[in-house]
């Protein structure tokens, strides 16, 4: 009973996660010239501060549901019946998932400079460019590659690969 509570709660605060991340993307993409880092000209003060608050309004969900995707997924892992080889695609999901952790350990720690920004003080936008650009260039790509790991979870828990039938 208590591995199904787990999942269930692994589940829908991942469904947040993934909501913030891609919000945060699509926030972030705006202030930005496509494809590059370079900010776009066209933004008023006004839209780019906007933007930067909804940045951060992200970061603070995607931090806070990161932490219980982490510790449910630290439960379900421990309160499974069956042992974890016997279900490769459930080690593979696990393995994808706890490789990033320091990674957006340090993303997070990156975030709370921008959350600083906008809630302690009126900082200029100078301040908020150096340190979204910081963010963005954070261990030159990693964090991107974290989340195309993140979005293959799913697919590796409908399809089960690397199941054991011998065992079934």
């Amino acid at each position: 009973m208590k591995n199904k509570i787990f999942a269930v709660l692994l589940i829908s605060s991942a469904a947040v996660w993934f909501y913030a991340i891609i919000m945060r993307n699509i926030a972030v993409g705006n202030v930005f010239e496509f494809g590059t880092l370079q900010f776009r000209a066209d933004l008023t003060d006004e839209k780019e501060r906007t933007l930067y608050s909804s940045i951060v309004q992200y970061a603070i969900i995607g931090a806070a549901s990161y932490t219980v995707v982490l510790l449910s997924a630290i439960a379900f892992s421990a309160t499974t019946a069956k042992p974890v080889k016997q279900r490769g695609w459930l080690l593979m999901s696990m393995i994808l998932f706890f490789l990033f952790v320091p990674v957006e350990a340090y993303c997070f720690w990156l975030d709370w400079k921008l959350i600083g920004l906008q809630y302690w003080g009126t900082w200029p936008l100078e301040e908020f460019r150096k340190a979204l650009l910081n963010r963005m260039t954070a261990l030159a790509g990693l964090p991107f590659i974290a989340q195309l790991c993140y979005f293959t979870i799913p697919l590796l828990i409908i399809f089960k690969p690397l199941k054991n039938t011998a065992s079934l």
